[in-house]
């Protein structure tokens, strides 16, 4: 089980699925994909892609390289967001104290890929 905690392909999987049923889905569901916020949604799912790709078509030390490069900006735009207590579409990004749970999901591979980056 440790072990398996400690791949960043694990937390690539579960960051790109929770990225996809929060900003994809639960959007397009509830607001009924309204032209303003399609490029919002449309851009989670971009992001979703990019995890995806590196969970998969990835491995060993790149992978841990993209799993920090790709969620270490996303963990600091999480921090700075709560600072400066900024909103997305009319809703706060991280608001302390909802917003510690996609933080620490956001830096799960950030740690993982940081741990595993010269690993192969």
């Amino acid at each position: 089980m440790k072990d398996m905690i400690m791949k960043p392909k694990i937390w690539l999987i579960v960051i790109a699925v929770m990225h996809s049923v929060m900003g994809v889905i639960v959007p397009v569901m509830q607001m009924g994909a309204s032209k303003d916020d399609l490029a919002i949604v449309l851009y989670f799912l971009t992001v979703s892609v990019y995890l995806l790709y590196a969970a998969f078509m990835t491995e060993g030390k790149t992978q841990a390289r993209l799993a920090a490069v790709l969620c270490a900006p996303v963990v600091v735009w999480f921090i700075v967001s709560a600072i400066m207590q900024l909103k997305m579409m009319g809703v706060p990004v991280a608001e302390i104290p909802s917003g510690l749970f996609p933080l620490i999901l956001w830096g799960l591979p950030t740690v993982t890929g940081i741990l595993n980056w010269n690993t192969d």
